[in-house]
């Protein structure tokens, strides 16, 4: 697997301040446990298990990657035309799209791609990343999304079941784009807005069956002058796209602090 990363960090690395829009700007491979190497909300290829799944704008692609240095694609399904995002977690792919987030079954050899589930939200670009059977995604309109109208808000669902996401928090944003979730820290690049930092905290009621959130601005983490593009968060690490250049900071205290940057 050392080689489908060096692959997945390059790609990284060389798409950094890009749109996005051909899926070169990053890699994601989901927060499902069972999965390798870790990347941006703008991506469009997950890593899960054996397979390498791959997403364009006709088309989700799963490679089998058992063998490293020989990926072997095993099947190829047709897609909706407005897909933007790949995110993988448990059993599941999670595609942002311009009009929600469509949720299918992981293709393999002996396993058909199957749509379980969607999640429709007013036509936006809407990354969504994953974690603790928690959906986040952010929804901007604006040229660059190829839309007139559109959200700009964060918008966090409760997936416990995947045939029903459930949407249990939204907030207005300035200009949403790439985000990340680590542990309850939640970044997102907020355009003229800056890096914006939040705690994340879930509640589960067992006698409701019902789950809340609450989302808690960490200002003084906050890098308001950042007006950065995708986030990757990891074990205290965070790496940020910001258009000229990378920036790494330690998030492992607050308020967050900058270690370096790459031009």
């Amino acid at each position: 697997m050392k080689y489908i990363k060096a692959i997945i960090l390059t790609v990284f690395l060389a798409g950094c301040g890009g749109t996005g829009s051909d899926g070169s700007s990053s890699s994601d491979s989901g927060g499902g446990g069972d999965t390798t190497g870790k990347g941006g909300s703008m991506a469009r290829f997950a890593i899960s298990g054996d397979y390498l799944y791959t997403l364009n704008k006709k088309e989700l692609t799963a490679f089998n990657i058992s063998i490293e240095d020989e990926p072997l694609p095993e099947t190829k399904d047709s897609v909706p035309f407005d897909v933007e995002t790949l995110f993988s977690y448990k059993d599941h792919l999670y595609v942002g799209a311009e009009g929600g987030v469509y949720i299918y079954t992981k293709p393999t050899k002996d396993v058909q791609l199957e749509r379980i589930a969607q999640f429709t939200h007013a036509k936006s670009c809407d990354p969504v990343v994953i974690e603790n059977d928690l959906a986040f995604i952010t929804l901007r309109s604006g040229s660059s999304c190829r839309l007139i109208g559109g959200e700009n808000t964060l918008q966090i669902l409760d997936i416990r079941d995947p045939l029903q996401p459930e949407l249990i928090h939204s907030q207005n944003m300035i200009e949403p784009q790439g985000l990340g979730i680590d542990n309850g820290k939640l970044f997102i690049c907020d355009g003229t807005g800056g890096l914006k930092v939040f705690d994340v905290e879930k509640f589960d009621n067992n006698e409701t069956n019902e789950t809340s959130v609450t989302v808690s601005f960490d200002r003084n983490s906050t890098q308001a002058e950042i007006n950065c593009y995708d986030v990757i968060p990891n074990h205290g690490n965070l790496i940020v796209s910001n258009g000229d250049d990378v920036r790494q900071f330690d998030y492992s205290h607050k308020p967050i602090r900058e270690l370096g940057r790459i031009k």
